[in-house]
């Protein structure tokens, strides 16, 4: 065999290589993210009261609703009031504020004060969106994985589930503080029983409880049929 038919060959053998090699081994998993996102959201609004007055100026009542309804403010949102610096009438001008927020079932944090105009008050609301994975994920061909690895939707659902059905999405960032633990209960029987003093069972009688030596039998039954 010479050397020119020798580099003939490796070059046919590579091209048929080349035709086996499947196409799976050109993808790969960071093309189906299945990231759950969670976004910190801020919105404000700037209400505006009657000057010299704690009652809010003409049409901010509505405009106060529309901003909330437009925000889907609901009673999982954090709510907030920020006075402005010197503002004598802020007490006052927050329980107005509180009193648009009640029928809503929304109760609200007041804020430090900070610079801003006369005669407003900030109302701030603070949230966390979460958004699903882009689901379903075909990108991974369904055929010539020699590999036998994952489809690229394994996992499409949970994620998507998860994402869908989380009462806060913050929680999926940071977890809650868990309250004091309260297995005093449950102490006290494993004392108990650790101690060789093991609570017997009642054995008394009580009204409505069933007994074979006082239980009558008929000789019918209404079957119902």
């Amino acid at each position: 065999m010479t050397h020119r038919s020798l580099r003939h060959l490796c070059f046919c053998l590579g091209l048929a290589l080349a035709g086996c090699t499947p196409p799976i081994s050109e993808w790969s998993d960071s093309e189906a993210s299945k990231q759950i996102r969670v976004d910190y959201v801020r919105l404000q609004h700037d209400a505006v009261f009657t000057p010299g007055s704690a009652d809010l100026a003409a049409g901010e009542a509505d405009s106060l609703a529309g901003f909330l309804d437009q925000a889907e403010v609901a009673g999982g949102d954090h709510v907030f009031f920020r006075p402005t610096i010197d503002d004598k009438l802020a007490a006052s001008r927050i329980g107005q504020l509180t009193r648009e927020l009640l029928p809503r079932g929304l109760n609200a944090t007041t804020l430090p004060p900070a610079a801003g105009s006369t005669d407003h008050m900030t109302v701030v609301v603070e949230r966390y969106v979460v958004t699903p994975p882009d689901c379903p994920n075909w990108s991974k061909s369904p055929t010539g994985d020699h590999a036998n690895s994952m489809p690229s939707n394994f996992g499409c659902a949970d994620a998507t589930n998860l994402s869908l059905m989380v009462d806060d999405p913050r929680d999926l960032l940071i977890g809650r503080p868990l309250g004091p633990p309260h297995g005093d209960p449950a102490l006290y029987g494993y004392a108990r029983f650790r101690n060789g003093k093991p609570d017997k069972p009642d054995t008394t009688a009580t009204s409505g409880s069933f007994s074979p030596s006082n239980s009558t039998h008929s000789g019918s039954a209404n079957t119902g049929y």
